[in-house]
């Protein structure tokens, strides 16, 4: 038993080193759930019916197409010469 431990946690290692990952960032996601009492909001809803009645638009979503546009004007663009 002790001389598969170390072969099957290598195993998992790899695997999991391998696999993509697939985070989101709050930006990603176009509602907000908002909670009343503390003004906190949470961003990881793609449907208003997801959130329900507590639903508000993201204010910081930028769309799908938007993050990529972002991306790649970000990588133009220069710093302002002195």
């Amino acid at each position: 038993m002790r001389a598969l431990l170390p072969g099957v946690t290598l195993i998992g290692l790899l695997a999991a080193a391998t696999s993509p990952t697939a985070a989101q960032s709050p930006l990603s996601y176009p509602y907000c759930a908002l909670d009343t009492s503390s003004g906190a909001t949470s961003c990881y809803y793609s449907t208003r019916e997801q959130c329900g009645s507590r639903c508000i638009s993201n204010p910081g979503y930028i769309g799908p197409q938007g993050a990529n546009a972002s991306a790649r004007g970000a990588a133009k663009r220069r710093a302002p010469r002195q």
